[in-house]
């Protein structure tokens, strides 16, 4: 045969190519589902355990209910309020004594502190000049006395000479003028001898009522002129309290009644003794004064007196414990009850917290008188409202309960 006719051999070698390449894919798209499979089966089991471990249910004890204590309070119709007023203890009567006369002061008998009596002598003056003066007037009125004696006698002669018609009138008329110019010199000199001793008693400075030396100002032999205080004296037998109140509680005093004074930590007895009609215009108070009971007890004159009087506020309201209060918002106040939880069916978590508002009115030595959105039937928590929160579940003590 003619070589130009001859059949041409096959390619083998492209085919191959193409196998390797179509086994190459065919392994990648084993691997990769190969590999999704696994993937998907660790999610579902991942998610089967996860579904398993939260259907099981751990058994964990309930923990115990936070018990509280509860009281029930007393509602009133009203709340005393205390207010004190502040005076002062002074004598009932203070008195500077003094001399009406001018001169040397002899002797003064008594000392700063000291008990006197009504009428005792506490200081004398010099009256050595007075009782010369004196003793000068009596012999004036003696002269006074003999001259009127004789005028008697001439009066009479003379009357009996007028009568057997021996002297005229006029020598009569003479004789009985005489007698009585000089029953006038005598009145006169009696006179000048009464203003002696009124001023030899004016010399003896005594004391005008019972009480105790206050001040001592002149001592002896010192110079003493009229109105110029030789001490001060103060009556000790009723001592007095003074003190401003307000027209309203004084208008509720009685004067019936015994009041307590507190003086220096102690407390005395005293009755109203007088009021003053005007009203103070500084202070916008009147004076009341008040008598103390026990004179004898009274401590120094010029210590704060304080007087306690109790007023009446009528609103309803009830009082609580302090330690029941609890501060709210803005400044309000809160208290927390308790009341059956109707919503929880569980054992043991019958009452719930919550929170009432309140007004606090009056407070004093550990409790406030309130009122707010509390009711007579209230349940309140005593104390440690700091350990429970509104809607908390908890138990009542047994003593509230």
């Amino acid at each position: 045969m003619p070589k130009d006719h001859q059949t041409p051999a096959p390619n083998t070698t492209g085919s191959n190519s193409r196998l390797r390449r179509f086994g190459r894919m065919a392994l990648s798209t084993a691997t990769f589902s190969i590999n999704v499979g696994l993937a998907a089966a660790a999610v579902m089991i991942g998610v089967t355990t996860i579904q398993m471990r939260a259907e099981e249910k751990p058994s964990v004890d309930p923990s115990p209910l936070a018990v509280v204590d509860v009281f029930t309070p007393d509602w009133e119709t009203g709340y005393d309020v205390e207010r004190s007023f502040v005076g002062r203890l002074e004598p009932a009567r203070s008195t500077d004594l003094a001399f009406e006369l001018s001169g040397t002061v002899r002797e003064v008998r008594v000392d700063e502190g000291d008990l006197v009596e009504e009428g005792a002598v506490i200081a004398v003056l010099d009256t050595r000049s007075i009782e010369a003066d004196r003793r000068r007037q009596v012999a004036n009125r003696q002269a006074a006395e003999s001259d009127r004696e004789l005028a008697m006698l001439t009066l009479n002669r003379r009357q009996l000479l007028k009568d057997n018609g021996h002297v005229s009138a006029q020598v009569l008329d003479e004789a009985r003028l005489t007698l009585s110019r000089l029953d006038a010199t005598i009145a006169q000199i009696d006179a000048a001898i009464e203003n002696i001793d009124i001023n030899l008693d004016k010399a003896v400075l005594k004391a005008p009522f019972s009480g105790r030396v206050g001040e001592r100002l002149l001592d002896d032999g010192a110079t003493a002129s009229p109105a110029t205080p030789v001490l001060r004296l103060l009556e000790s037998s009723r001592p007095t309290v003074r003190i401003g109140l307000s027209p309203e509680v004084v208008d509720r005093l009685d004067k019936s009644q015994t009041h307590d004074i507190q003086i220096s930590a102690r407390t005395f007895k005293a009755s109203l003794s007088a009021l003053r009609p005007d009203l103070q215009t500084r202070t916008r108070t009147i004076e009341a004064l008040f008598i103390l009971d026990t004179p004898e007890a009274t401590p120094a004159f010029g210590r704060l007196a304080e007087l306690s009087v109790f007023e009446r506020v009528e609103t309803e309201g009830a009082w609580i414990p302090v330690s029941a209060l609890k501060e709210g918002p803005r400044g309000l106040w809160t208290v927390l009850t308790v009341a059956k939880d109707v919503d929880q069916a569980a054992p043991g978590q019958a009452y719930v917290v919550l929170r009432e508002a309140v007004e606090v009115l009056h407070a004093e030595e550990g409790r406030a008188f309130v009122r707010g959105t509390l009711t007579p039937d209230s349940r309140i928590v005593r104390d440690g409202v700091h350990r429970v929160v509104v809607g908390q579940a908890v138990d009542l003590a047994k003593a509230g309960g």
